[in-house]
Order: C-alpha cells, then structure tokens, then sequence
C-alpha cells in the first residue's frame, strides 16, 4: 500500500484484551495508519461504525457479547465494501473459515508483529475475497484447491506474457503474492491437514484433465455430444 492509501484508510480495532487493543494500535501507527477508532465488543463496534467512516475492520474472532458472525454479517448490511478481517490465537478453526465464507478478506494471527499486520492488511486490502469460489465448491478442500490452481494459472499466464508486455511484468509480484496466499490458506485450513489437502489435489487434477480446459473447449464438447445424440436418433 500507498504512503497515500495508508493515510486515507480508517481502522476500527474491535478486541477484548485491552493490551492487544494497544499493541495493534501502536502497530498499525508504526505503519503509517493514522486514523482509528477502538472497541472492546462486537455490539459497541456496531455503534463506533456508524458513527463514522470505515475502511477496515480489525475484530476479535471470538464472540463476546455477540456471536461474530452476526456481526459480521450486520457490519457488511451497512457497508458491503468494508474490509474486514479477523483477529484469532486459532486461525486453522472452522469459526474463521466461516468468517472467510462470508466475506472476511484473509485473517491476523495472534500474537502478532509489525511485520504480520503489515502483511495482513496488505493482502486483505489487495487480494480478493474466496467467498465465490468457496460458495461454488463441493466442499472445502476442494474450494481452496480450486484457490491454489486458479492463481497458478494466473501467475503463469503473465510470466509469459511478461516476456513480451510491460503490463504483465507489473502484474507478476500482485499474482504471485496472491499464489502465496492461497498455498496459506490452503495449508491453514485443509479438512484432514496435509493429507486431505493432497487427496483433494489430486482428485481437482484428475477431474481437470479429463475435460478441455477452458470454457469454449468445455461447450464445444456439449455441443459435439449433441449433435452425435441428434445423428444418432435421426438413424434410428
């Protein structure tokens, strides 16, 4: 992020423990993010929100006096745009996965240092919501290989592109950041560890490889079975 993005953007830092209130301050200042705003429970969150304009949301990922994915969920009914990103000792527990689900843009592991707000925010702020993919899949594992292959191709397709364009050289570091990310979350929140994440892996690779790759190749092949179906009934 920007000196300029880091100056515009307003925090509200939502967490119980009143010394993980101040660290989190004291790191994002250190950061160049000047503007925030504190709460100490997800209801009295909701007030400091509507009280002013809000960029991102830094939230315990635990309830307090109300569960957070109600919060959550009341925090995107006012504002849809809303960064928001939880806060969690246990970032690997279904509860945050859920938060992803919904809309949550990554998570910060608790404790945390400088160096992993930054990096938090950064990717929250840039990276891209897994809330489609994951709403399409089957089941989890599958949605966040579907996470991992999809930026891979991406990451690839500008190397080469890179080789030629200008534009795709200064998109190369954003993909691959973002193939990082999503081997994380990956890694992170894979039903069955490291093994159900290979078995799901390996399961998305085989299904690929089985049908052309790319959306006009997948409707050719509808329509080719339609006409051998057609000629087929019209011999008959």
């Amino acid at each position: 992020m920007s000196p300029g993005e880091r100056a515009k953007a307003s925090f509200l830092i939502v967490e119980s423990d009143s010394m993980d209130r101040s660290n989190l301050r004291t790191a994002l200042k250190s950061l160049g993010f000047t503007q925030m705003t504190e709460a100490p429970n997800h209801m009295s969150a909701i007030e400091k929100f509507q009280e002013r304009k809000i960029t991102h949301i830094i939230f315990e990922a635990k309830k307090t006096n109300m569960p957070t994915k109600d919060f959550l969920q009341r925090i995107f009914e006012m504002d849809s745009e809303v960064v928001a990103l939880p806060a969690s000792n246990e970032p690997n527990v279904d509860d945050v996965f859920e938060l992803l689900i919904m809309g949550a843009r990554g998570y910060l592991v608790k404790p945390f240092t400088i160096e992993t707000v930054d990096q938090a925010v950064i990717q929250a702020s840039k990276g891209e919501p897994i809330a489609d993919a994951v709403l399409q899949a089957r089941d989890r594992n599958e949605a966040l290989v579907a996470l991992m292959i999809t930026s891979l191709d991406k990451t690839a397709t500008l190397m080469r592109q890179a080789q030629q364009f200008e534009t795709a050289k200064r998109e190369l570091p954003k993909a691959r950041a973002m193939m990082a990310r999503s081997s994380e979350l990956a890694k992170t929140f894979a039903k069955g560890g490291d093994a159900g994440l290979i078995e799901a892996l390996e399961r998305f690779c085989i299904e690929r490889s089985k049908g052309p790759a790319t959306r006009l190749g997948r409707l050719r092949k509808r329509l080719s079975s339609v006409r051998v179906d057609d000629e087929d009934e019209a011999a008959a």
